[in-house]
């Protein structure tokens, strides 16, 4: 099969030789030396080795530090197509000239990436629109050289040090990753769901997409204007941004917006940009007199105590906003996943490796032997590492690191979803470090963490289930003495069998009937203490405010009336 460039399956595999030879890509890898030299072989061989770079990026427990940060700073830039290859896929997709849609398309991309590139563009009614166009032929460029590493696997598995990874693996994740970002129709779903739930949050921007113009090679957008956040990555800190805003003090603002914004869409959406790079974002100042953005705060009352969730702080004074772009690499996280994710986090808070295990375990699948006991004691061990540490000085990625790294020893593999939050957070932790070395993703992470751990703790239906689970219990301890004494005549009837019996059977019975008797109505007085105490935790609703004090009210009465039973029988046994 010819590739794009005209070149066939086996002249594909010889650039790929002659490329690695060149970088001495294998024995580098291997040694985990002099990562740059791999990484620039990726950027030279395309978009499947690049992504295969961004999907090793995230492996801390495979690559050193210096090889997962080159990872992670791929570059895929490349050239662009010339117009008439363009304009000709545009028009073969839409069925249509260009001139009937367009009152100007700009010839020259403004930008050029592995998979595709970007145009200006106005529309018939005015709108200024950014027109994404995949390269042509770049999906059969990718699918041979995903062709070729598949045939490649068994020869590279007889060199020892490959089995560093999980190729098959590894592969797999590459593909599901490619299959998403060179479907742009996917690509155009993930962006109006993600501008659905997050334009206008706060400063947050997010281009709106045109789906009628969108098919699976192209995608029309709003224009969005602004500064790449490079721009203020490399801007002198000191030098004054607007208003006399140093370029300093709007970093650090920038960056707190930008863990609130992730953290909002990883534990409140569940859906989230999964490659927040500095080239996929855009900064840009609003003109003076522009609406300010009002700023909230939660409050409330759980089981009758105040609490207020401060994840939302005062805005500043100037408007400006964040704007994302490129939805093709978009993560996904439902409810149980998240669920999860908080038992852990609660787990690495309360040093309990029991509840960490368990959420971990439903975090990964299993790839080969495993043995519970090392690795509990292994997450038993990584606690109290960790023990009586402050939250700010957690590294979410050191973190992170080791579980994955408990996880490989014990063959436990991460599923996909929380392979791509890892990625995500990588990458955001990448970019917060420059804007503001001093933000602790643990501190901006608890908050959003305690806001989804409360809004899932339903506390009304918990009530409904005390209280089903209390009448259940209710209607069946009754008949608990009755079943005893039932049990235990039966086993007195076999007692030629076992050669047992009893002396006073009658004064026994009658014992235990009373201790059953005592033990039934205990039972009854704490359940009813509870329910009453979680109905009194129900803020703003009268009815199970009464309900909550009456059933205190009769517990406490119940429970006076069973002690001066006990003193009486007491005051008698002395006469």
């Amino acid at each position: 099969m010819p590739t794009s460039q005209g070149k066939s399956s086996t002249q594909r595999l010889k650039e790929i030789l002659q490329t690695f030879r060149q970088y001495k890509v294998i024995q580098n890898f291997s040694r985990q030396e002099n990562p740059q030299a791999v990484r620039e072989a990726f950027e030279r061989l395309g978009p499947t080795f690049i992504k295969i770079g961004q999907v090793l990026s995230v492996r801390t427990d495979l690559l050193t530090p210096a090889y997962l940060q080159a990872f992670k700073s791929l570059q895929d830039s490349v050239k662009s197509d010339p117009f008439p290859k363009v304009k000709a896929l545009l028009e073969a997709e839409w069925q249509q000239p260009l001139t009937e849609i367009f009152d100007y398309f700009a010839e020259e991309a403004f930008a050029s990436a592995s998979i595709g590139q970007a145009h200006h563009a106005r529309l018939k009614n005015g709108q200024e629109v950014v027109v994404k166009v995949q390269h042509p032929g770049i999906v059969a460029d990718i699918n041979v050289d995903l062709a070729l590493f598949e045939k490649a696997i068994p020869l590279i598995s007889y060199v020892p040090e490959s089995n560093v990874i999980d190729l098959k693996s590894a592969l797999a994740d590459v593909r599901r990753s490619l299959d998403d970002e060179t479907d742009f129709l996917k690509e155009a779903h993930y962006g109006e769901r993600f501008y659905e739930l997050n334009n206008n949050w706060h400063q947050v921007k997010v281009p709106k997409i045109y789906p009628e113009y969108c098919t699976k090679r192209v995608i029309l957008l709003e224009m969005m204007t602004g500064k790449s956040l490079r721009y203020l990555l490399e801007a002198d800190p000191k030098a004054y941004a607007e208003q006399g805003l140093t370029n300093g003090e709007f970093k650090k603002d920038v960056a707190l917006l930008l863990v609130k914004s992730f953290m909002k869409q990883v534990f409140e959406d569940g859906f989230f940009h999964a490659d927040p790079h500095p080239g996929n974002l855009l900064t840009r100042f609003l003109p003076t007199g522009s609406p300010g953005f009002a700023s909230k705060k939660k409050v409330g009352v759980f089981a009758g105590v105040d609490y207020q969730l401060k994840w939302q702080d005062e805005q500043p004074d100037y408007a400006y906003q964040l704007i994302y772009l490129d939805f093709g690499m978009m993560g996904e996280l439902p409810d149980h996943l998240r669920s999860r994710l908080i038992d852990a986090l609660l787990a690495l808070y309360t040093q309990d490796s029991q509840q960490m295990g368990e959420a971990v375990l439903h975090l990964c699948r299993l790839e080969g032997p495993f043995d519970e006991t090392t690795f509990y004691g292994e997450l038993g061990g990584f606690l109290e590492r960790y023990a009586n540490l402050p939250l700010k000085e957690l590294d979410i990625q050191a973190v992170l690191g080791e579980v994955v790294q408990i996880c490989h020893r014990n063959n436990l593999q991460l599923i996909p979803q929380v392979t791509m939050l890892m990625k995500a957070l990588s990458t955001l932790e990448g970019v917060i470090e420059e804007l503001d070395p001093e933000l602790s993703l643990m501190e901006v992470i608890q908050p959003y963490a305690e806001k989804y751990y409360l809004k899932q703790l339903d506390v009304a239906n918990s009530v409904k289930r005390l209280g089903l689970d209390f009448a259940k219990s209710s209607k069946s301890l009754p008949r608990l003495p009755a079943r005893s004494l039932q049990a235990l005549e039966t086993f007195i009837r076999g007692k030629s069998q076992v050669t047992m019996s009893f002396k006073e059977q009658k004064q026994f019975l009658n014992h235990l009937e009373n201790l059953s008797n005592r033990l039934t109505w205990a039972l009854i007085v704490c359940g009813l203490l509870i329910a009453s105490a979680l109905l009194l935790g129900i803020p703003d609703n009268p009815t199970t405010q009464r309900l909550g004090f009456s059933g205190i009210t009769l517990g406490f009465v119940v429970t006076g009336l069973l002690a001066l039973q006990q003193l009486l029988s007491w005051w008698r046994r002395r006469k």
